[in-house]
């Protein structure tokens, strides 16, 4: 296992674990405020609305909270990394410092962005399923020990649920910070061109062996304006869906449909847009390389 392998591991950990105290706690609030109604009181819209902004507050703005110090870090590691490949590999001269204000800009953005995709799975994916649990629930007329039961029931579920979540997200963080730090590294060494690597061996899948087999010269240029673009959008302001569109349009992930091949199987291109620089695919292996 390598050093970005380690740093996502250890950050899916940080995201896995807050999470989990969260829910502890959301829990534990959430029944103890059913065991402490009075046995007469009947369950309201008023008293559903009231758990669902405890469960919201805990599971939305105080995990983000709970993670931000680590994200910054996480970020700022994987950026920095990323240069000090560049310097390690190219042999030659960075032309300015290893760790200067763009940089800084950089690690700033992608955070920003990372805290936002962290606080949008409890805010899209999992909050409208309590919601409309608790509102059965009243209309159904549960007594507060069913509804304690239901709660008990879904908050089981979020650990298991979120866990895949979590890991992917720190994974392909990882990977495009990565080329993100090599991008700006290039930049730094005067390079005004890349090419694309992996190890070939059995665990390449088709998009990268087609798309490194190519051997193809990417202008650096291009990337570097994808990659700044990316870092634009705005997506507490432009919401979920338009972020996630405009992602999808800069910087599309190659689907399998796009693999050419030869006669005898073999891949041998890629037709279509994709990202000009990885992650191509979920766990892809590929870097790029500076060319001089």
């Amino acid at each position: 296992m390598d050093y970005f392998d380690r740093l996502m591991l250890q950050y899916y950990q940080v995201l896995n674990n807050a999470w989990q105290r969260e829910i502890r706690d959301a829990a534990r609030f959430a029944i103890q405020a059913l065991t402490d109604m009075p046995r007469a009181e009947r369950l309201s819209q008023k008293k559903i609305d009231a758990l669902m902004d405890v469960i919201n507050q805990n599971l939305g703005d105080d995990f983000m909270m709970a993670v931000a110090a680590e994200t910054k870090a996480y970020v700022e590691r994987s950026l920095r990394l990323g240069i000090q490949d560049v310097k390690a590999s190219a042999k030659v001269g960075i032309s300015v410092g290893l760790w200067g204000i763009e940089d800084q800009q950089l690690a700033a953005q992608i955070q920003k962005q990372n805290l936002f995709w962290i606080g949008q799975h409890w805010g899209n994916d999992i909050s409208e399923d309590f919601r409309s649990a608790l509102t059965t629930a009243l209309e159904q007329g549960f007594t507060k020990e069913q509804l304690a039961g239901l709660l008990q029931e879904k908050f089981a579920d979020l650990g298991p649920k979120s866990a895949h979540y979590w890991q992917g997200l720190a994974e392909h963080t990882a990977l495009r910070i990565r080329e993100f730090g090599r991008l700006s590294g290039y930049e730094k060494a005067g390079a005004k061109y890349y090419r694309l690597v992996n190890p070939m061996d059995e665990r390449t899948s088709d998009i990268c062996r087609a798309l490194v087999g190519e051997n193809k010269i990417y202008p650096l240029s291009v990337a570097l304006s994808v990659r700044d673009k990316l870092n634009d959008i705005d997506v507490n302001a432009e919401g979920l869906d338009e972020a996630r569109e405009q992602i999808k349009a800069l910087a599309p992930w190659v689907k399998e449909s796009q693999i050419v091949y030869d006669s005898e199987g073999n891949p041998t291109g890629v037709e279509g847009a994709h990202t000009p620089f990885p992650p191509f695919h979920w766990k892809c292996r590929t870097k790029t390389q500076i060319v001089l």
